[in-house]
């Protein structure tokens, strides 16, 4: 039963999960190409120079890319199970409500995990062959609150579709731009790493929201 429900789940999303794929790829591939005419211009030492004098933070153009990641997944996951009522079969499963909503939020943070690694992981280790490990590890660190925020706004779009309520739908989603503006950080590289226990523990945080959503529905409350 446990893999016939994560075979729904992939059968909902994987061509929307494969499209963003193709996006974060092409999104790499595209700043590697620039990083690498630049340095076929002015030379590698002065490129070094100009990035850690200058406080260059990369992957800053898409910076917004994890965020929206997140919340396609969730869009694409939980939003043809409330328009197609089908989400009131799912919870009769016999598995059990917490097992099913653990499976289904687990499958998409996999989903964006592995996302997220291939991508990022792959573009910073083309980069060490490069660049110092310590400059690509302080990049490494400014950008990841950019990707935990990936995780966030997932959490944060399954908790306000799955509220079968309107009105706390509209209040669930002001919160939810609160809590996002928390991880969309700027500044110099490795500025915000002592915030990152803290944007981990709001993580675990928000991976108890859908469950409130999923108690009103069950209530009857529309």
């Amino acid at each position: 039963m446990n893999k016939a429900l994560l075979f729904k789940e992939w059968i909902k999303t994987r061509w929307m999960f494969l499209l963003m794929f193709v996006v974060f790829i092409l999104a790499m591939g595209y700043i590697a190409l620039r990083i690498s005419s630049a340095a076929r211009n002015v030379g590698m030492p002065h490129l070094w120079e100009v990035f850690i004098l200058k406080n260059v933070v990369l992957l800053d153009q898409i910076k917004v890319l994890p965020l929206l990641a997140g919340i396609i997944m969730g869009i694409t996951q939980f939003i043809p199970e409330m328009t197609k009522k089908r989400f009131k079969l799912t919870l009769h499963l016999p598995l059990g409500e917490n097992r099913i909503v653990f499976l289904m939020l687990s499958y998409g943070i996999v989903c964006l995990l592995l996302l997220f690694t291939v991508s990022y992981g792959g573009f910073l280790w083309g980069l060490s062959v490069d660049f110092p490990r310590e400059v690509v590890g302080a990049w490494f660190a400014t950008i990841l609150p950019q990707v935990l925020c990936g995780f966030a706004s997932y959490l944060l779009t399954a908790w306000i579709i799955l509220e079968p309520v309107w009105s706390q739908r509209i209040y669930n989603a002001v919160i939810g731009l609160l809590i996002l503006s928390l991880f969309m950080v700027q500044g110099v590289p490795s500025s915000y790493i002592y915030m990152l226990p803290f944007l981990f523990g709001t993580l675990i945080l928000l991976a108890l929201y859908p469950k409130i959503s999923i108690r009103h529905f069950k209530e009857g409350m529309q």
